[in-house]
């Protein structure tokens, strides 16, 4: 296949914007009653139920997205795997697993409408197998003369069949509720559905962001979009294809009094293999999460799940057996993730280790950076962080390339523990210089869902404070000076290596 066909195969799949050249999908009969068979298997993703496990099981392994609760209500992307499921899984990754039955609420690309429709079936199939219909919430929704059954829009439809591999790999006994949504009211649609949601549904909104914009213009334009969503702006323009049903997710989570918190957002220039980039027509992805409270990490639901600051680990609590401890793990999930092995157990750990703390794991390869990822909020057991973020380290660094077995032996492992952050209060840029101490602030630059961090060690290479800042702004995807009227959080590490 020549480059051209190449990349108008790879935007029609990142896109979702396919011709059918095959008959419209039939509904199957079966003793378990009418299926509809898959529309985008082979297409979208794999048609092989091995391999398509496989892969979505890598995708879930690779996710680093977390929140200090579940959520049951995502946003995720719908296109192609290979451009947009690495963006979906980091929503997947953070779902309530006891959920039962999912509404998966997403727009016709296929069909022009009136009102929903809901197909005339009794589950859904992929190569993973059925996927069984909530009879009872289907029932009750069919009852409303907004829910109909248009077989022209749902039979071809791609935007709910791609999210039905995650569930069954996720949360295998959920059923669904899926609803493919044509002209009607976003908050006329939230009305109908919020009296069937319980503490075991899951809402998911499936959507691409923008279309077919240059990777800048794409940048810039997506992160307008999702800024609508988080500030809850019921009016603010959105440029997605499912800007229906995430709008119906925003006007529930305003009746719940849940917010929206970004997970992920990349477009496909960033994410598509080598062979399929372009960066002059590209499709924008994002996941994002509801949960409960007002802060950035959750609020209330943050509240609840961490513990009170007097338990939660500061660096000073480290002593020499709990380093010693924490590095010797830190190499042995590094080896394991890089061997393709089951990740250490962390069952035995130390009492010193099972506190929610944040955490960085970083390689170095013959004195030269090879990988460092972290957990900047004390979100999980500090034992549980430095094994996750070995792992990503090694692998999903994505300024490198994934650690090899050959080079296992020329790595050096640090660890670094952190204080949980603290908002630096300033009056201006001169001001938030004088507060910043060189070689003891860590520190964490907010702007919009623009957020990068220096760990305290970096002061090190970057010594002048303007400088550290303009680096640290550069990183997040800011402007140079965007530090100046920038968020500010500090905390404070403790780092140790490997003796040589």
């Amino acid at each position: 296949m020549n480059t051209h066909r190449m990349r108008r195969l790879a935007l029609t799949i990142a896109t979702g914007v396919i011709a059918m050249t095959s008959p419209q999908c039939q509904a199957k009969d079966s003793p378990a009653g009418r299926t509809r068979p898959a529309a985008v298997a082979g297409q979208f993703y794999t048609g092989s139920a091995a391999a398509l496990r496989r892969e979505v099981e890598k995708y879930m392994s690779e996710a680093t997205a977390t929140l200090p609760s579940p959520t049951r209500m995502i946003v995720s992307p719908h296109a192609g795997y290979v451009f947009s499921a690495a963006v979906a899984a980091n929503a997947y990754a953070v779902i309530d697993h006891s959920v039962t039955t999912a509404i998966l609420l997403g727009p016709s690309h296929n069909a022009w409408f009136e009102g929903l429709s809901i197909a005339d079936v009794d589950s859904y199939e992929t190569p993973l197998g059925r996927v069984a219909f909530d009879r009872d919430m289907v029932a009750a929704l069919r009852k409303s003369p907004l829910v109909h059954s248009v077989p022209e829009a749902d039979g071809p439809e791609h935007c709910l069949e791609v999210q039905l591999p995650f569930l069954q790999v996720v949360v295998p006994q959920c059923r669904i509720v899926p609803i493919i949504m044509g002209h009607v009211d976003p908050a006329k649609v939230a009305d109908l559905i919020r009296p069937l949601i319980t503490e075991r549904t899951l809402v998911i909104a499936s959507s691409d962001l923008s279309h077919y914009k240059t990777h800048e213009q794409a940048t810039a334009t997506d992160k307008a979009s999702i800024d609508v969503v988080l500030k809850s702006d019921l009016t603010g323009k959105i440029d997605a294809c499912g800007e229906a049903p995430i709008r119906v997710l925003m006007h529930l989570a305003k009746a719940q009094g849940l917010k929206a918190v970004l997970l992920d957002a990349r477009n496909s220039y960033e994410t598509a293999p080598v062979a399929y980039r372009d960066k002059s027509r590209v499709v924008g992805y994002a996941s994002i999460a509801f949960v409960a409270g007002d802060s950035p990490a959750g609020g209330k639901a943050e509240a609840a799940a961490k513990p009170a600051a007097a338990e939660t680990k500061t660096s000073d609590d480290v002593d020499e057996a709990t380093k010693a401890y924490l590095l010797k793990l830190a190499r042995a999930a590094l080896e394991a993730s890089v061997r393709g092995q089951k990740a250490p157990s962390t069952a035995d750990a130390p009492k010193s280790t099972r506190s929610p703390s944040g955490c960085f794991v970083t390689l170095h390869k013959r004195g030269e950076l090879r990988g460092c990822v972290g957990y900047i909020e004390p979100v999980k057991p500090l034992a549980d962080a430095v094994v996750d973020m070995a792992k990503n380290a090694a692998l999903h660094d994505t300024r490198f390339s994934p650690v090899t077995p050959d080079e296992l032996s020329a790595i050096d492992v640090e660890v670094s523990v952190l204080t949980p952050p603290r908002s630096l209060e300033f009056s201006g840029p001169d001001d938030l210089l004088a507060k910043l101490v060189p070689g003891r602030d860590g520190v964490i630059l907010k702007k919009g869902w623009y957020q990068s961090t220096f760990l305290p060690q970096v002061w090190d290479q970057l010594p002048d404070k303007v400088g550290f800042l303009q680096h640290l702004s550069l990183k997040a995807g800011m402007d140079a000076d965007g530090w100046k009227d920038a968020k500010v959080e500090t905390y404070r590490a403790i780092h140790f290596a490997e003796k040589k």
